[in-house]
């Protein structure tokens, strides 16, 4: 796996979330919702395709779940017509996922942290935290970054770790313009699917070593 691209990842995702933190969050909510950019169709489209084919609309674990056992099934039965690093690749970004997810979800529960929407409607910037939220960290950013950030460190044509990186920034991007969730929170969930996955670098390094 590629430390150097897990490592920039963690590096700005910690930078744009202490950015968000230190203020950027509310005065970038508020310029989407005036520019009229706001639940763009683009972003309220693609990420409905893209929730619907990755079955979160069925069950928000199925993927990890689905790519740890397809990952444990490719390394022990060696009949299949999967090679043992596409076998390891999956199991890594399945554990990955689903660590990232579980992290997610205490963060939720601890910071209850206001949706930008309801900031928004309600105009109220002073309690926004520890008020029955679920904005800190993303959901979504932990879903496709834990999901997707292994499989790219691990991919080797550099087109291939393009498009795998694509998908989780389009997803954050659309998170934001949907009113969804603040800078901070998607970042937020980079960062902690860019730390698993650095843990992950070093567990499955026999069969996924460091370039």
């Amino acid at each position: 796996m590629s430390r150097r691209l897990l490592l920039w990842t963690a590096a700005i995702a910690a930078a744009l979330m202490l950015a968000g933190l230190a203020g950027l969050d509310y005065p970038l909510a508020r310029a989407i919702r005036a520019a009229g950019l706001e639940n763009a169709a683009l972003f309220r489209e693609g990420l409905a395709v893209l929730d619907t084919a990755l079955g979160m609309h069925l069950w928000f674990w199925l993927a990890g779940v689905a790519a740890i056992g397809i990952g444990l099934v490719a390394l022990a039965w060696k009949r299949l017509p999967l090679p043992p690093r596409l076998g390891a690749a999956l199991l890594a970004a399945g554990l990955v996922q689903v660590a990232t997810i579980a992290t997610m979800i205490q963060g939720k529960d601890a910071f209850g942290r206001l949706r930008p929407f309801q900031v928004l409607e309600s105009g109220d910037w002073s309690r926004i935290w520890f008020a029955g939220g679920g904005s800190f960290p993303s959901g979504h950013a932990a879903f496709y970054f834990g999901l997707f950030l292994p499989l790219a460190a691990v991919a080797r044509p550099v087109w291939l770790r393009v498009v795998l990186l694509a998908i989780p920034l389009f997803v954050v991007v659309a998170r934001i313009d949907l009113a969804r969730h603040f800078l901070s929170d998607v970042a937020t969930s980079a960062l902690i699917a860019a730390l698993y996955a650095l843990l992950a670098s070093f567990a499955f390094r026999r069969w996924l070593p460091p370039r």
